[in-house]
């Protein structure tokens, strides 16, 4: 029924429980038929599972200027991940204030990492305590994310299994043009978040907020796999104009809506 044609949100062995490269993510995209895809590997607190002894995969995540726009085809946008690390909607490596001088001119290191991509998801992991508040400081937490100039995507929203108010969520996304992401893999492995998934779609249609349907794929193989999606926003009826990546036309106007381009 959609026949998507971008996967936004996608992952290389620079996250360090992935598996597949770019090159790798391309092809299987190509091959699919796809207009683009983001390569967003984790910045935060994924990495220290595999390297313990750094706190953030930095240099991974500065522009890499050899890689072209397009492969094989494929638009391959420069994207990212991060962390949300705490209840005020901070992002992995605000923390990290650096020294400005004549070619740096950033406060902290996320702002310096996400002034290099062309897209920014940002997620909600795990962070100490991050089980143990309600529904109000939950919901705060998305909606101060939702608010930064600088994040795009909602990322998988619902995977945490937290409660949350969802119809101010998505209204804070309509105020501030941002996606909320409606991912497969999380579809898959978390079954007993269906109800709210498709309730969550369900006022993103209603209040015209629009989505992101991507694979969230950590092998090639699952690049441009999105039945799982696809078929909870055909059982409701989710219309496909409000789908950002049912093509590359509508996911640039998306991407420029939430910078402020538009």
């Amino acid at each position: 029924m959609y026949g998507l044609k971008v996967d936004a949100h996608t992952h290389t062995i620079h996250t360090a429980h992935a598996y597949s490269t770019i090159a790798e993510n391309v092809t299987i995209a190509a091959e699919k038929g796809l207009e683009a895809i983001a390569i967003t590997d984790h910045f935060g607190l994924q990495i220290p599972w595999i390297q313990p002894e750094r706190k953030y995969n930095m240099e991974n995540h500065l522009k890499p200027t050899n890689l072209p726009d397009f492969m094989r085809g494929v638009r391959v946008f420069k994207g990212i991940e991060i962390d949300i690390v705490d209840f005020d909607g901070t992002l992995a490596g605000e923390e990290m204030i650096i020294r400005k001088n004549n070619y740096v001119n950033f406060d902290n290191y996320a702002d310096y990492v996400l002034a290099t991509k062309e897209l920014v998801i940002a997620s909600l992991h795990y962070f100490d305590g991050s089980r143990d508040k309600g529904i109000a400081e939950n919901t705060q937490m998305y909606i101060n994310v939702l608010s930064r100039k600088n994040v795009d995507i909602l990322g998988h929203p619902t995977r945490c299994g937290l409660e949350f108010d969802w119809p101010a969520i998505v209204s804070a996304a309509k105020t501030h043009n941002k996606m909320i992401e409606i991912n497969n893999a999380a579809i898959g492995s978390r079954p007993r978040q269906a109800k709210t998934n498709k309730y969550l779609a369900q006022l993103c249609a209603k209040e015209d907020v629009p989505v992101c349907v991507n694979s969230d794929a950590h092998i090639c193989f699952n690049v441009g796999e999105f039945g799982l999606a696809t078929a909870m926003l055909t059982e409701i009826g989710f219309p496909k104009e409000l789908i950002a990546t049912r093509n590359l036309d509508a996911f640039e106007v998306a991407l420029k809506r939430s910078r402020g381009k538009l």
